[in-house]
C-alpha cells in the first residue's frame, strides 16, 4: 500500500463536530433500541413464555388436538378401515377369484374377437379396395367430366342468355305494355269514374234515392206498417237540411 492509498484522518476541526452529532443523534436511538429489546425479553420471559406454556399449549393440546385426533381416528379412520377390511377387500377378492375362474373364457373371447376384428378388417379392406374406390373414382369422373361442365354451361347460358333476355323482356314490358295499360286503360277509367260516374251517382243518391226512401218510410209509419224510427240528432239535422233545401 502506498502513501496515496492510506486513509488520511480527518482534521480536528471537522472530526469533533461529527463526533458531537453522532453522540446527539445515534446514541439515543441505540439506547432506545437496547431498552426496547430488554423490555421485550423481560415480557417474553415473565409474561409470554408462561402464557404460551401454561395457556396456549394446553389449550391447543387438550381442546383442539385431542378432540380432532379422536374424531379423525374413531369417526373417520376406523369406519374407513372397517369398510375396507370387511367390504372392499372381500369384494376385490371375489372379483379377482371370478376373473381367475373365468380367465379361459375371457382368453377365448379375446381370441374370437381378435379373429372377428381381423376378418372384418380384411372384408372392409376388400370392400374399400374393390367396391368403394371404383365407385368413388367413377363418381368423381362423372362429376368432373359431366356435372361440372353441364353446370358451367347452364351458368353461362343463364348469365349471358337468360338474364339479358329476361332484362330485355322486363324493360320492354315496363316501357310498352305497362305504359299502354296505364295511359290507355287505368288513367281513362279513373278519369271516367271520378268525373263522369261518381257525380251523377252521388246526385241521384242525394236528391232521388234518399228523399224517396224517406217518403216511403213516412208512408209506412203513417199506415202503421212500420214502427217510427228513433229521432237522433243526426236524423233531425238531415231532415232540417232537406226541408231547408
Amino acid at each position: 500500500m502506498t502513501a496515496r492509498d492510506e486513509v488520511q484522518p480527518l482534521p480536528g476541526w471537522l472530526a469533533w463536530p461529527i463526533r458531537v452529532l453522532a453522540v446527539i443523534f445515534v446514541v439515543p436511538f441505540k439506547l432506545a433500541w437496547d431498552a426496547f429489546a430488554w423490555v421485550m425479553r423481560v415480557l417474553w420471559k415473565y409474561v409470554g413464555a408462561p402464557i404460551a406454556e401454561y395457556v396456549l399449549i394446553p389449550f391447543l393440546h387438550y381442546v383442539i388436538w385431542i378432540p380432532l385426533r379422536w374424531i379423525t381416528v374413531h369417526i373417520l379412520w376406523t369406519p374407513l378401515v372397517w369398510f375396507a377390511k370387511y367390504v372392499l377387500v372381500p369384494v376385490a377378492q371375489g372379483i379377482w377369484w371370478l376373473l381367475k375362474a373365468t380367465a379361459p373364457f375371457w382368453n377365448l373371447l379375446g381370441r374370437v374377437l381378435l379373429e372377428v376384428g381381423r376378418a372384418v378388417g380384411w372384408a372392409m379392406g376388400l370392400v374399400y379396395r374393390y367396391l368403394l374406390t371404383p365407385i368413388g373414382k367413377a363418381i368423381a369422373f362423372v362429376w368432373r367430366s359431366v356435372v361440372v361442365p353441364i353446370g358451367k354451361a347452364i351458368a353461362f347460358v343463364w348469365r349471358w342468355v337468360v338474364v339479358p333476355i329476361g332484362m330485355a323482356i322486363a324493360w320492354a314490358w315496363n316501357h310498352s305494355v305497362v305504359l299502354l295499360w296505364r295511359y290507355l286503360v287505368v288513367i281513362p277509367l279513373r278519369f271516367v269514374w271520378r268525373y263522369v260516374v261518381v257525380p251523377p251517382a252521388r246526385w241521384v243518391h242525394t236528391w232521388v234515392l234518399r228523399p224517396f226512401a224517406d217518403t216511403t218510410r213516412r208512408v209506412l209509419v203513417t199506415l202503421g206498417l212500420r214502427e217510427a224510427p228513433r229521432v237522433t240528432r243526426r236524423g233531425s239535422a238531415d231532415r232540417r237540411r232537406l226541408r231547408g233545401r
